[in-house]
């Protein structure tokens, strides 16, 4: 990488990290997606078992891979590249998660939002996820790369147009949330439900404020200079989302009994 700033926006840190907490933290998401799994399979429900358990081993691939590199002692830049990508990618889904919760408490409510604003917000929450995902994939590698000026000033964009996205998109899903349960106050009763969705949604907001800072802000180098400041203003939010459902065990709880919950 030729570029200080593109440095500075990648998160290259200024210290040597530790195989151990990266190893550790892959341990925790691998675990925690067995516990989501096991869930899921003992309860005899499917919804969002696969996806849940596909961000938590995404991030913990993320993790394996930064422990590679670690013990690699940098001399490929593949299991880095490998880390950025996964890393910045599975919190975009974690967003989707958030809105499929919202999308089916609100379709198991006998007298919900009609069908096609909730066909609206599945639509939404499905482009921006997978938009944004797409985006803050793209930039990664570029900015992982061995990449001319060009493509450097390419990536930084990519970068900031991700987290600017996921930023909005954050603060846009507790809005939503906010709106349709004030006006549907028969969602309020389903208090596990709730919680994981206000949990999920404000510690995204909280990520992605973190990760604005780093990207608009690349003065700031605490991220850079700190890897505990690293995991608390990064990982951790996201390890705590997946462990908030793991705990609440959301296949079981996050599921309408009345009803087969399609958007179609």
């Amino acid at each position: 990488m030729n570029s200080s700033e593109g440095q500075a926006l990648f998160n290259i840190p200024s210290y040597w990290p530790s195989k151990s907490a990266a190893f550790g933290v892959a341990s925790l998401y691998y675990v925690l997606g067995i516990v989501l799994l096991l869930e899921g399979i003992i309860s005899h429900r499917h919804r969002y078992v696969h996806l849940v358990v596909l961000i938590s081993w995404m991030l913990g691939g993320a993790f394996t891979a930064r422990g590679v590199f670690v013990v690699q002692e940098a001399q490929s830049a593949s299991s880095y590249i490998a880390f950025s990508v996964l890393e910045s990618v599975a919190p975009n889904f974690i967003s989707l998660v958030n809105f499929l919760l919202l999308i089916n408490l609100m379709r198991g409510l006998n007298a919900g939002p009609p069908k096609r604003i909730l066909k609206m917000l599945w639509a939404f929450s499905v482009t921006t996820s997978v938009t944004f995902g797409a985006i803050s994939a793209a930039g990664s590698i570029i900015l992982a790369g061995d990449s001319t000026s060009g493509q450097l000033n390419t990536g930084i964009k990519l970068v900031k147009a991700s987290i600017a996205g996921q930023m909005t998109n954050s603060l846009l899903f507790i809005v939503f949330a906010s709106v349709l349960m004030l006006l549907y106050r028969e969602s309020l009763g389903r208090r596990a439900w709730v919680f994981i969705i206000y949990v999920g949604g404000l510690l995204m907001i909280a990520r992605n404020a973190a990760r604005t800072v780093m990207v608009f802000y690349t003065s700031n180098t605490l991220m850079r200079d700190s890897e505990a400041a690293y995991y608390c203003l990064g990982p951790l939010f996201t390890l705590i989302v997946i462990f908030t459902w793991a705990a609440l065990n959301l296949p079981a709880r996050c599921y309408n009994e009345a009803k087969v919950l399609r958007v179609d």
